[in-house]
């Protein structure tokens, strides 16, 4: 039912020690270590931890963050999703500066990215060609010793950017760049990553890749909407993008809406990284919780009066979220920009939707009746079969095809 997601962080300060940035780190478990096969699955899982599972504002505490990006990342227009005032791109040791290279990095930097270059342990001309774009460049000090380390320097005389020290492991370290000039440090000598982490459901399979497919397709919003509708716990991830995008913090009425605020070509990115990043196991089934909450999403939509039913809709799919994540519904929803009407509803089970959803919830607990005056019970059952058979229909393999 649940997978858990890891991440790890680990803290960058300046020369009085105190904290400015975080590196992220892809972690594959609670232990403190990263096991991967491909290290686009490894950032790309990194990115929708942080942007998704765990939130920006939890992983880096106001702080920017230090990403690392391969050379097949780096060409990828993933990367354009990324907020470039809270996101640092840091390109690995293996990555060639070539002349291609040093053009997407102009690029990045025409919109804003800052750069840094990981695990230099020598001033070769491809890294001095480079150093105009470099924002921080990171000296790697398990492969340069404190001797060596004044000579690389003076091969850096008139680099602007910053100076990093990674690897350090011990004061004489700290003390001897510090005395260099050197005034940012990363390294077990201040403190080892630490592991964050977060249940998260799994997702289903077939609406998955149906979903994927369609944003692939650009499909028209309708599509989209038609199969989130069947996914709690992909619309949870829509919302938090959309609280990720520009128009941050502007109420959300309906899932199209958010559709359209968050916009085609940032969706399509957004399902890249869901693609690199999948984890679902096709052998686990779906989640009860999961078929509850789109049964009683499409009841208080049926139910509703025309002008309501979209938010009916959302507020009877994010009524089981805090039980789907494992956390309080206030916590849940201060990540969210909601209408008031569906904040109160899900937070008191007040106003017109929130008295629809505590009947909604009143009417599954019994073998018959009606929650409304207006329905009938015999209307109300019927209703209750045509949303199991609506959400049984968007859960089949079948749909995928």
């Amino acid at each position: 039912m649940y997978t858990t997601i890891y991440l790890g962080r680990q803290p960058i300060v300046d020369d009085k020690q105190q904290r400015v940035a975080y590196e992220l780190l892809f972690r594959s478990g609670p232990e403190n270590r990263a096991l991967f096969q491909d290290d686009v699955n490894a950032t790309a899982s990194v990115i929708r931890h942080t942007f998704i599972d765990l939130g920006l504002a939890r992983v880096l505490e106001g702080c920017p963050g230090f990403i690392n990006v391969s050379e097949r990342l780096l060409h990828s227009p993933v990367l354009d999703l990324l907020p470039p005032e809270s996101i640092i791109l840091e390109i690995l040791e293996n990555v060639p500066l070539d002349e291609s290279i040093r053009e997407r990095c102009a690029l990045l930097k025409s919109r804003g990215y800052r750069l840094a270059l990981d695990d230099v342990d020598e001033i070769t001309p491809e890294i001095v060609a480079m150093l105009p774009l470099i924002d921080y460049l990171k000296i790697d000090l398990q492969q340069v010793t404190l001797a060596r380390l004044p000579q690389l320097l003076a091969k850096l005389h008139g680099y602007r950017g910053q100076l990093l020290a990674e690897k350090v492991d011990s004061h004489e370290q700290f003390e001897r760049c510090r005395e260099l000039g050197i005034r940012l440090f990363q390294g077990y000598f201040f403190a080892q990553p630490t592991v964050m982490q977060q249940n998260r459901v799994q997702p289903h399979r077939a609406l998955m890749l149906r979903l994927l497919g369609l944003v692939l397709q650009d499909a028209p919003a309708h599509e989209l909407e038609a199969v989130f509708k069947g996914a709690p716990d992909m619309v949870l991830s829509l919302l938090k993008l959309v609280n990720a995008a520009e128009n941050y913090g502007r109420p959300v009425r309906s899932i199209r809406e958010a559709i359209t605020m968050l916009g085609s070509a940032r969706l399509k990115r957004w399902a890249l990284v869901i693609l690199f990043a999948a984890d679902c196991n096709p052998a686990h089934g779906p989640s009860p919780l999961l078929e509850m909450a789109a049964v009683r999403g499409r009841m208080m939509e049926l139910l509703a009066d025309a002008p309501e039913r979209e938010e009916a809709f959302m507020t009877g799919i994010l009524s089981l979220a805090d039980s789907l994540l494992g956390l309080s519904m206030q916590t849940l929803t201060d990540s969210l920009a909601l209408r008031d009407q569906v904040l109160q509803a899900l937070l008191y089970r007040e106003g017109p939707l929130g008295h629809l959803l505590a009947q909604t919830e009143l009417a599954e607990c019994r073998d018959a009746g009606s929650p409304l005056p207006t329905v009938s019970a015999d209307r109300f059952n019927q209703m209750q079969l045509e949303a199991i058979a609506w959400v049984r229909q968007m859960w089949s393999d079948d749909f995928v095809g």
